[in-house]
């Protein structure tokens, strides 16, 4: 069961329905951070707040409550659920407009919670044809138009694999649907930078300033070379991959297990 609150007139409330009229809704045009509970504590909170609002501040979403409103809400919804473990989803949408192209004044933020799956303990890849736009005014956004991510999603589970490489318009490996993307090569951890569009995970954020991981230009042709790989999200973490295309690779290898530790020590 997901339980859910409404920012409306200057605080949260209880609410079961969005309105018809929603840009959200209408159009896909709105953000959203999803972020993990554990043991009651929300994880990477302040970062997760401050990437939602990079990405409103880009969409130009406003007025929108303030962090220690977001912060209060999460907290009434764990309580209330009563789930030390948990996965929050924040949404910020434009509300309700007059047309289809002009916004309203009156933004809709949706903070819900639903119980935390148990993070997969390997992962297969596919590589697809299809790209992640580097040049699209929503690259490296969460952005509730998620159709495109949720087809391939479908198309790869189809095909018996857990989730999908992409690739930028230039052939620059970028990430995954719903997470980032990691392989070792020569030993070193590497991960595809910003420009190629990729998300800018939080999980890959806090690698790369561990000193975890770096940034560096990746093609298909790394992923035939590399000795390992991983993927990570707010939610699941550090996820080994056992299957790349064709390739079985090691889920337990020593440099995943590394970037865990990294991971586990911002916590």
């Amino acid at each position: 069961m997901t339980t859910t609150l409404v920012w409306h007139e200057g605080g949260f409330l209880p609410t079961d329905t969005v309105a018809v009229g929603d840009h959200g809704l209408l159009l896909g045009d709105g953000v959203f951070d999803t972020l993990a509970v554990r043991d009651g504590h929300p994880q990477h909170l302040e970062r997760h707040l401050r990437r939602l609002r990079a990405a409103t501040a880009r969409l130009g979403i406003a007025p929108l409550p303030d962090d220690a409103a977001i912060a209060e809400a999460i907290a009434a919804l764990v309580a209330d659920q009563d789930l030390p473990r948990a996965r929050v989803r924040i949404t910020i949408t434009p509300g309700s407009g007059p047309s289809v192209r002009t916004r309203g004044t009156r933004p809709t933020a949706l903070v819900s919670i639903t119980e935390l799956a148990e993070a997969p303990t390997a992962v297969s890849l596919a590589s697809v044809a299809w790209v992640r736009n580097e040049r699209s005014p929503l690259a490296g956004l969460k952005s509730t138009s998620w159709s495109e991510n949720a087809q391939i999603l479908r198309e790869v589970r189809a095909r018996g694999f857990d989730e999908a490489v992409l690739c930028d318009t230039t052939g620059r490996l970028s990430e995954c649907c719903a997470a980032n993307l990691f392989l070792v090569i020569d030993g070193v951890v590497v991960t595809p930078s910003l420009a190629t569009g990729c998300l800018p995970g939080i999980i890959r954020e806090v690698l790369l300033e561990r000193g975890a991981a770096v940034e560096a230009t990746l093609t298909g042709e790394d992923l035939r070379r590399c000795e390992a790989a991983f993927i990570t999200s707010s939610t699941n973490g550090v996820v080994g991959v056992e299957r790349l295309d064709d390739r079985r690779l090691d889920p337990v290898a020593p440099a995943i297990d590394r970037a865990r530790t990294a991971l586990d020590a911002v916590h």
